[in-house]
């Protein structure tokens, strides 16, 4: 069973998680994703989590298994073959087999999409019965060391042979309580590592020699760790190799007794314990939650089990990325970077600075603001100066140094809230909804005078965008364009240059002016204030911007609604935009700032800084395996090449998966081809279907791309298709030798005239009436097509995009029915109605609930021996459709097929509750047929002759007591002996 996490719900679970996650480094958090049973998991008791050769991320639970590709778990249990559902570890070996550390101690593998047990694979049959499993060990010589939870009874596996260890032949009585682990070593020996000593033993149980153990290993409670094939041994002091070299050293109120397992990476001891992950000793993440295992994915991201809260994962650098938790209340307006300090203010009226990872509150409360509407627009700013301009409702403050708690705030009653502020020189410029208004602070006096406003004209237009430029200019733009301000100008003056531009936002960013309309065009502007500049609109991406920011001289962060993007200003590559697909951060923030070397991001009282590099690395592209090809209900597990046979080949279905750990939004291409080279397309799922590559080899390429990376390398598979019958050496030489015969045959017929000629006129008559009978099927052909896109164009002119895909899917069924149908003289009655089907689906597709249908099939007749010609039902169904149903024009409109065999002959019967048979404009009030209908019955006719049976085709009409019509009923009735 496989559940898909769905990106957005992935997402919420991050942001949510930025407020509940609970770890601890000197007062930081780092941001991490957490999945429970909620996104997939068997069970939020999670023993470990492993990675396998493939890059797959395992998890083993209380309740099944689960793998992990990144984008989607698939579960496996007891009802895949499993001999247990409570697994507590994997262990791969070289020849790619995971292993399962199983509770009732039965010997386990999956290999190839399959679970190997006892049942079904007869080395695996161990002689005894053993409790769960502790260990699982990859020897020097490829073998595997299986150490059960009884420690005198261990496994050794060599290819596809199993052979039982008891140690209670060296009758050393402490044994059990004493034994921590056992090594294979060459000459065929054990190695046994006790709490206080080695022994060698060989295979006899002969013990070959001791050694003895400083004193800092001795400990009668030492344990041993595998964790993602990394083994160590460890006491109450220290934790070494198997081979005894100290790889670390635990502070001395470290309890060993609470450890799990130990992980080493890039210089980091990792320790899993009951009381969280600590790291090199200093870090405890997660401090409150029992931590089991931990393992990395092929990108570097950590995995994290736990015993009780699922698994979580930390970026690959979550080192250089801090979540500040509870940081605020209320909401975040406005942010400002300056060396280092990181102000910000919410609508709570509350001013805080985040400097050398801490937070402190500067101001609480504006003595003249604390009855504030906190949903109204207000402005906000600090300068290079510290100084803080606020406006609230219609109040303009101005606080002289917000690190000062010895000044008092000036402020002026403005007559109008203000949505954003900037300074020129000793002028304030604020932002109103249809205005600017421009005031003069004079700092020596303490007072705010009121120059006067700009840009309200007559007609009140509303000012959508507002920006400084460097030249300290202020620009704003309407509906009618682009406006400047100097604080010499009395008014806004046009930008002829962006006479046709409305901006609904934009920014300055050096010499280049960057803003998105309100249709959703995104321009770059270059030399924006000369008299030569540029234009460039950047191309359409599937998203809604919103707001910018700059990262460096070449780069900006764009918000949107679903994915962040990096626009690069490189005009001799048109701008180029880059998607962000990382998860580790929230959308939609209340506020993002960015200074030299991180980045800020705001939201539900929580801020999380990353570094700007992480914007700027390329992605990693998703990786791709072929899994498996399905054909004529078989499954075949896919190898670099492989064979299969021709009539296999025609329908078939080629399964491969992905893995991508910080990307969801992925697009597939494969390629088909028989001379080498590649022919692109696109597919939607995890499936490709081909439509009868033919015979010979067959080359197979899929790859990739998320939204942020390029497309992967290609993965190659090559098909070999068999050679058919009749593409054979035997057949050919038969077939020639077959018309010979008939040559022959037909030479001797020639002697009797008379009989030949009656032959021959009867041979031509029939001749005739075939190929007249094929032209009319042909006929049928293009009519049914023309009539179906002529209802594909009829719903994409509504624009319903959803229908139109799932009609062009159902249609394609179509189309390749009828291309294996038309060209015959006789199909199955089955194939007819599976056309039939699919055609009523189609159609219900299109008219939803004015179209009602039902199918009713006798039982006991079997379709696929009843041959009929082909396009014989659905035509009937067509006119009952488009001449019964849609006339009604309601939504009880229904049409019933029924099909039924009585003495010996199969009635086909498709009746409506429409219309009846009305007449065309233009033609006589007497009954007429549609094409098709006349069509059928011309076919009809022909087929009688040729098969020399009585078919008949009836149109009945039937009404209630008060002579209205109830059903109009088209019959079909063919002889079955």
């Amino acid at each position: 069973m496989i559940f898909t996490m769905n990106r957005s719900l992935l997402l919420f679970i991050i942001s949510g998680y930025f407020l509940l996650s609970a770890f601890f480094s000197f007062g930081q958090d780092y941001p991490m994703m957490h999945f429970t049973v909620e996104e997939g998991l068997p069970s939020n008791i999670v023993y470990s989590v492993y990675r396998d050769s493939k890059g797959y991320i395992w998890v083993a639970t209380d309740k099944g298994i689960a793998r992990f590709n990144g984008i989607k778990f698939e579960v496996f249990s007891t009802f895949n073959e499993m001999p247990d559902n409570e697994i507590f570890f994997f262990q791969e070996d070289r020849q790619g087999r995971l292993w399962l550390g199983t509770f009732n101690g039965e010997l386990c593998f999956y290999k190839d999409g399959e679970f190997h047990t006892r049942h079904n694979t007869e080395f695996l049959d161990i002689p005894f019965k053993a409790t769960h499993m502790r260990h699982i060990s990859v020897e020097y010589d490829n073998s595997l060391i299986i150490n059960f939870y009884d420690p005198v009874k261990f496994v050794t596996v060599i290819n596809n042979k199993c052979k039982p260890f008891n140690l209670d032949q060296l009758k050393d009585p402490l044994l059990p309580k004493t034994l921590v682990f056992i090594k294979k070593i060459p000459g065929s020996k054990f190695k046994l590592i006790f709490s206080d000593k080695i022994e060698i033993i060989d295979t006899n149980y002969k013990i070959l020699e001791i050694r003895k153990f400083a004193e800092q290993f001795n400990n009668p409670d030492a344990r041993f760790s595998v964790c993602q094939n990394q083994e160590y041994l460890f006491n109450y002091r220290y934790a070494f190799t198997p081979e005894l070299a100290i790889t670390g050293i635990f502070p001395v109120n470290f309890n060993a007794g609470n450890l799990h397992e130990i992980y080493k990476n890039n210089g980091n001891l990792f320790y899993t314990t009951v009381n969280g992950l600590i790291i090199n000793d200093t870090i405890n993440i997660l401090k409150d939650i029992n931590v089991s295992s931990i393992t990395q994915d092929d990108q570097g991201n950590y995995w994290i089990s736990t015993l009780n809260s699922g698994i979580y994962s930390l970026r690959k650098d979550f080192f250089t990325s801090t979540l500040y938790k509870n940081a605020y209340t209320d909401e975040v307006k406005y942010v400002y970077a300056y060396y280092g300090h990181v102000l910000f203010e919410t609508s709570g009226n509350e001013l805080f600075d985040l400097y050398n990872n801490k937070i402190t509150c500067l101001i609480k409360n504006f003595e003249s603001n604390k009855n504030i509407d906190r949903q109204a627009d207000f402005g906000f700013l600090i300068d290079s100066n510290y100084r803080c301009f606020n406006t609230y409702n219609k109040d303009l403050a101005i606080i002289k140094n917000v690190f000062s708690n010895k000044n008092k705030n000036t402020q002026k009653n403005i007559g109008e809230s203000a949505k954003a502020i900037f300074l020129s020189g000793d002028y304030i410029y604020t932002k109103q909804h249809h205005g600017v208004n421009r005031f003069r602070y004079r700092e020596s006096g303490g007072d705010i005078e009121i120059i006067e406003g700009i840009g309200k004209s007559a007609n009140y237009e509303r000012i959508f965008g507002m920006a400084q430029a460097p030249d300290n200019s202020i620009w704003y733009s309407t509906i009618n364009g682009m406006y400047r301000v100097t604080d010499n100008d009395t008014d806004g003056i046009p930008q002829k240059n962006f006479d046709s531009i409305a901006f609904k936002h934009f920014d300055f960013f050096g010499k280049y002016l960057i803003g998105y309309t309100q249709d959703n065009r995104l321009f770059v502007y270059s030399d924006y204030s000369g008299g030569k500049f540029s234009i460039d609109t950047v191309p359409k991406k599937a998203c809604i911007w919103d707001k910018m920011y700059q990262i460096d001289s070449t780069h900006i962060l764009i918000s949107t609604d679903n994915l962040y993007r990096v626009l690069t200003i490189d005009p001799d590559n048109k701008f180029p935009v880059k998607s962000i697909e990382n998860p580790y951060l929230p959308l939609h923030p209340e506020a993002i700032c960015i200074d030299r070397t991180n980045c800020y991001f705001f939201k539900n009282g929580s801020v999380i800084k990353m570094d700007i590099k992480n914007f700027l690395d390329k992605p990693d592209p998703p990786k791709l395996f072929f899994t498996a090809i399905k054909a004529n209900g078989k499954t075949y597990n896919i190898q670099n090449e492989m064979e299969l046979p021709y009539s296999e080949s025609k329908q078939m279905s080629i399964l491969f998966t992905t893995q991508s750990f910080n990307s969801g939004n992925l697009t597939y291409q494969f390629s088909l081809s028989k001379n080498g080279n590649d022919n692109w397309q696109e597919v939607r799922s995890e499936e490709i279907n081909p439509v009868n590559p033919g015979y010979g080899d067959v080359v197979i390429k899929i790859k990739a791309r998320s939204k942020s990376s390029e497309f992967s390398e290609p993965v190659v598979f090559t098909l070999h298709v068999l050679r058919p019958y009749w593409a054979r050496w035997w057949f050919v030489t038969l077939s020639v030798l077959g018309l010979f015969l008939i040559l022959w045959v037909v030479l001797r017929y020639r002697i009797n005239t008379l009989l030949r000629i009656k032959e021959k006129e009867h041979h031509t008559e029939i001749k005739f009436m075939r190929s007249e009978y094929k032209a009319l099927n042909a006929l049928m052909n293009p009519h049914f097509i023309f009539n179906t896109l002529n209802n594909v164009q009829g719903l994409v002119n509504r624009n319903d995009k959803l229908a139109a895909n799932e009609y062009i899917r159902v249609f394609a069924d179509l189309i390749r029915q009828n291309m294996h149908n038309i060209s015959k003289e006789l199909i199955s009655l089955q194939k007819e109605m599976d056309l039939v089907s699919n055609y009523l689906l189609l159609e219900k597709l299109r008219f939803k609930e004015h179209l009602n249908y039902t199918i009713n099939i006798e039982k006991g007749i079997d379709l696929s021996e009843i041959l009929i010609p082909p396009l014989l039902i659905q035509p009937l169904v067509e006119n009952s459709i488009k001449h019964g149903i849609l006339p009604l024009e309601s939504v009880l409109g229904q049409i019933v097929i029924n099909i039924y065999e009585r003495e010996s002959k199969l009635f086909i019967e498709v009746a409506d509750n429409g219309v009846g048979m009305q007449p065309a404009s233009g033609r006589s009030e007497s009954k007429y047929e549609s094409f098709g209908l006349q069509n059928i019955r011309k076919r009809i006719e022909q087929l009688g002759v040729i098969q020399n049976k009585q078919i008949l085709l009836q149109v009945n009409e039937t009404r209630n007591e008060n002579g209205q019509l109830e059903w109009t009923t088209v019959t079909i009735i063919i002889p079955v002996s």
